[in-house]
């Protein structure tokens, strides 16, 4: 017992030993071999002037210091992944051909932030959507946009990602009426854009639970350049959305009496209505801290 008391500090030592060993010697070996199959995945369709960032040769490489990979200082584990305009100029020819692949994603089990914008992604290798990515349980922030998805990717959510809290699906192919149940995979969800796809409508209902705690929505400039939003929310849909502090509708056409409807969002702050094609009188909304109505005939009851 003596013994054991006299080198009861061995353990913590080996700890520190071990995450000062990752700090030093860098990422973690089975995510640098992800990284690099990831790598080898674009050869095809990346144009090399683009994607010749990671060292494939050199086997001493720390991956936590290539372009486009932040990792955690203390454990050494990959936590964003920044993988934007991986293919090149938006004339290439091979721009549309790479499809997301999920189990590409699943060894980085601490990433939090995962951006795969400006690619032109038109889908995925069957059986491996986006609903694989229930697996990554820290990841709170997924870019899709500038991609050619369409609305077959809300199908793909059909696991729960219940540590997302910001999706951007903006300047994708996303059409016709999209439904809030779309979304109820993500139940912690606070920031939604879904501008510049040809939504004609967001379709909401009064027993929804979806979306409980979204704080962002954005619908701007969908169907090309104006929405079809009438009639898309009743008072008590949208007295749901409690949580709801910006709300953009740029470039859309509105029913009047959805100004109305905008009193029950007492927690509306932000509201944005630039290029609105709509007449009326917003009423009094104490709670608005900013508000842009430019281009719309709208008289403000405050």
């Amino acid at each position: 017992m003596e013994l054991l008391g006299r080198y009861w500090w061995w353990p913590v030592v080996l700890v520190l030993a071990h995450f000062g060993m990752h700090e030093c010697f860098g990422c973690w070996e089975q995510e640098r071999i992800a990284l690099l199959q990831f790598e080898a995945s674009l050869v095809n369709y990346a144009n090399e002037h683009y994607f010749s960032f990671w060292d494939l040769g050199n086997k001493e490489s720390d991956c936590c210091e290539w372009e486009k990979v932040k990792c955690n200082i203390t454990t050494g584990c990959v936590i964003q992944l920044t993988l934007n305009f991986l293919l090149g100029p938006w004339s290439s020819e091979d721009r549309g051909r790479w499809y997301f692949n999920a189990s590409m994603f699943l060894p980085f089990k601490e990433l939090q932030y995962l951006d795969l914008s400006y690619n032109s992604i038109p889908g995925w290798i069957p059986n491996e959507g986006f609903e694989k990515l229930f697996a990554l349980s820290k990841l709170e922030v997924l870019h899709l946009d500038r991609n050619n998805f369409n609305n077959s990717i809300l199908q793909s959510f059909s696991g729960t990602i219940a540590s997302l809290k910001e999706l951007d699906l903006s300047f994708n192919k996303l059409n016709g009426s999209i439904h809030i149940q779309d979304f109820k995979a993500f139940n912690n969800l606070e920031e939604l854009y879904l501008g510049q796809n040809y939504i004609n409508d967001f379709v909401t209902t009064e027993d929804s639970n979806s979306l409980s705690k979204l704080q962002v929505l954005d619908l701007s400039y969908n169907n090309l350049s104006y929405n079809n939003l009438k009639g898309w929310f009743t008072t008590k849909e949208l007295g749901k959305l409690n949580n709801l502090e910006q709300l953009y509708l740029k470039g859309s056409s509105i029913d009047k009496s959805f100004l109305h409807k905008i009193a029950v969002m007492t927690s509306l702050n932000i509201l944005a209505m630039r290029g609105c094609e709509l007449k009326g009188t917003l009423p009094t909304q104490d709670n608005l801290k900013e508000l842009d109505l430019n281009l719309a005939q709208i008289h403000l009851g405050f």
